[in-house]
C-alpha cells in the first residue's frame, strides 16, 4: 500500500495550480489506506485492504463589490485528466455562484508561530497485517468461549496523509495513523434486554502495538458474562459512574453543537451568552487539542491554518469557543484553526476533544457514590434541545448496581433525558485514567470516567 508522501501531493497540486484561470486557487490532496478484518463467532467473516484517494479543487474570483465567488470540486483520481476536470468544474461553478461579500483572500505561508508541524504515519500501523489482526480475532473467539459466549467483532488499522496548497503561498502537509479493536459477546440464543449476556469492549489506538487484544476480549466477555440475568431497578434521578465509553457518547454533542463560534454566536449553544461563567463543576476542564498523545489528529485545518490547542472550559469556567478565518474575524479573535473545508455554510468544530483528568481510580469514584448505578456504554443518544444540550438515549451493555460502593448485580437497561450542562454541573468525581472512544454518531474524544450525582432516567427499556 502506498501513502502519497509530501513531495508526490505537492506535485499534483502544482498542476492544478498552474492551469487555474481564476483568482485564487487552493488543492487538497488526501489519501487514506485500512486493512481490517469483520469477524463473527464462526471465525473471519470478511476483510479488506483498501485505498482511497480524493482531490478537492477550490476556485475562488474576486468581485468588485468585495469578496469572491466560489465553488469546490471533486475527484477520486490522481491521473492529470482527473484532477484537472476537478478544476475545470469548480471553475464553472464558481462562477454562477453568488457572491460572498465576508470572504477573504487566502492565507499565504504564514508566520514562524503558525507553522504546522510535520508528521508522519506509523509504519508498524501502515504494515500491521492480516496475519496480525487474525490473531487479535483468536485471542477474542477463545475469551468469549472459555465463558460459553459467542464473540464478533472488527480488527481495523488505518494510515491517511493529507495535503493543502494554494495559490496564495500555504503549502501544509501532515499524516495520521489509528489502529482500533472492538469486540461483541453475547450468551447464545439470548435477549439482551431481558436475560442480559451481551456487551462490546472497544480501544482506538494512534498505533497497532499499542492494542492490547486480551484486554478488550476480557473486558467484553466479564462485561457479558456479569450482566446475565439482570434484576429491575425503578427509573428515577440516581447517582452513577460513568465510565469513559458513555462519558464519550454524550460529549460528542458538546462538540456537534456546543463549542463552535457559530453556533454562540447565533444562541444556539450552552456557551451562548455566558462565556466567562463558571457553569459547570470545578472538576470540569475541556479543551481541543490535536497533539495529545491520545489523539495525535491533523495538525492544520481546512483552510490550511495551524490547529493550536484550544481551553473551551477551565475548571468549569466556559472560555471560546472554536473559530476558523470568518468567524475569528466576525469575533476579533484568534483563528484557532478549526475550519472546516470550504465553502462552507457549517461553522468551526472541535475535532479533537479531551474531558481532563482527574486524581480517582475508578474503585474510587464507585466508593464515593455509595448506591447508585455503573453505567458502561449509552446508545442511540439524540439530542433533544441545543441550549443546555438536552440528550436522550439508553443504557446498553452492562447496567450494574452500586451498593455499599461496591459494584454488583446487573439490572435491565434503562432509557435517560437529562441535560448534559446540569449533569457536568453535578459532577462529583473526576477519574485518573484517560481512554479514548467513540460513540454511535461518529467522532472521539479523550475522557475519564465521572462519577455525577442524580442523572436523570425516565422510564425502562421495553423488548
Amino acid at each position: 500500500m502506498a501513502l502519497l508522501e509530501q513531495d508526490h501531493a505537492f506535485e499534483i497540486a502544482d498542476v492544478v495550480l498552474a492551469a487555474s484561470d481564476a483568482d485564487e486557487t487552493e488543492v487538497t490532496v488526501e489519501c487514506v489506506e485500512e486493512r481490517f478484518v469483520r469477524f463473527a463467532h464462526e471465525g473471519p467473516t470478511q476483510s479488506a485492504d483498501r485505498e482511497k484517494y480524493l482531490v478537492a479543487v477550490r476556485a475562488r474570483y474576486g468581485t468588485t463589490e468585495g469578496g469572491f465567488r466560489e465553488a469546490r470540486a471533486t475527484t477520486g483520481g490522481l491521473d492529470e485528466a482527473s484532477i484537472l476536470g476537478a478544476l475545470g468544474r469548480a471553475q464553472t461553478l464558481a462562477q454562477v455562484t453568488a457572491a460572498d461579500p465576508e470572504a477573504t483572500p487566502l492565507h499565504g505561508p504564514g508566520a514562524d508561530e503558525d507553522a504546522v508541524p510535520g508528521t508522519a504515519p506509523s509504519r508498524p500501523t501502515q504494515d500491521h497485517s492480516t496475519k496480525e489482526k487474525a490473531a487479535w480475532v483468536a485471542e477474542a473467539l477463545r475469551a468469549a468461549e472459555s465463558e460459553q459466549l459467542e464473540a464478533s467483532g472488527l480488527a481495523l488499522t488505518r494510515v491517511a496523509s493529507r495535503s493543502l496548497v494554494n495559490s496564495a503561498g500555504r503549502r501544509v502537509h501532515g499524516a495520521t495513523s489509528n489502529a482500533s479493536f472492538e469486540v461483541t459477546c453475547v450468551t447464545p440464543g439470548a435477549d439482551a434486554e431481558t436475560v442480559g449476556g451481551a456487551a462490546a469492549a472497544r480501544t482506538s489506538r494512534s498505533f497497532a502495538d499499542q492494542v492490547d487484544p486480551a484486554v478488550v476480549a476480557s473486558e467484553a466477555v466479564h462485561a457479558a458474562s456479569m450482566g446475565r440475568q439482570p434484576g429491575e431497578v425503578e427509573p428515577g434521578e440516581i447517582d452513577v459512574v460513568l465510565s469513559p465509553q458513555a462519558v464519550a457518547s454524550l460529549l460528542t454533542f458538546a462538540g456537534y453543537v456546543g463549542f463552535g463560534a457559530r453556533e454562540v454566536a447565533l444562541g444556539q449553544s450552552f456557551m451562548a451568552g455566558r462565556l466567562g461563567d463558571s457553569l459547570l463543576s470545578d472538576g470540569i476542564s475541556i479543551y481541543d487539542d490535536p497533539g495529545h498523545p491520545e489523539h495525535r489528529g491533523w495538525l492544520f485545518d481546512g483552510e490550511g491554518t495551524r490547529t493550536h490547542r484550544t481551553p473551551l472550559v477551565e475548571r468549569g469556567c466556559l472560555r471560546n469557543p472554536v473559530t476558523d478565518a470568518r468567524w475569528a474575524r466576525r469575533m476579533g479573535v484568534r483563528d484557532s484553526g478549526h475550519s472546516r473545508p470550504q465553502p462552507s455554510a457549517a461553522g468551526p468544530t472541535p475535532g479533537h476533544l479531551v474531558l481532563e483528568g482527574g486524581d480517582a481510580t475508578v474503585a474510587e469514584l464507585v466508593a464515593s457514590v455509595g448506591d447508585g448505578l455503573f453505567v458502561r456504554q449509552l446508545h442511540y443518544v439524540n439530542l433533544v434541545e441545543p441550549r443546555d444540550l438536552v440528550l436522550t438515549g439508553m443504557t446498553r451493555g452492562g447496567l450494574f448496581r452500586i451498593s455499599g460502593g461496591q459494584v454488583g448485580e446487573p439490572v435491565r437497561n434503562l432509557r435517560f433525558t437529562d441535560s448534559l450542562v446540569g449533569a457536568l454541573k453535578r459532577v462529583v468525581g473526576v477519574g485518573a485514567d484517560l481512554e479514548r472512544c467513540g460513540s454511535l454518531m461518529g467522532g472521539e474524544v479523550v475522557t475519564p470516567a465521572l462519577a455525577i450525582r442524580g442523572f436523570k432516567f425516565t422510564s425502562g427499556v421495553e423488548r
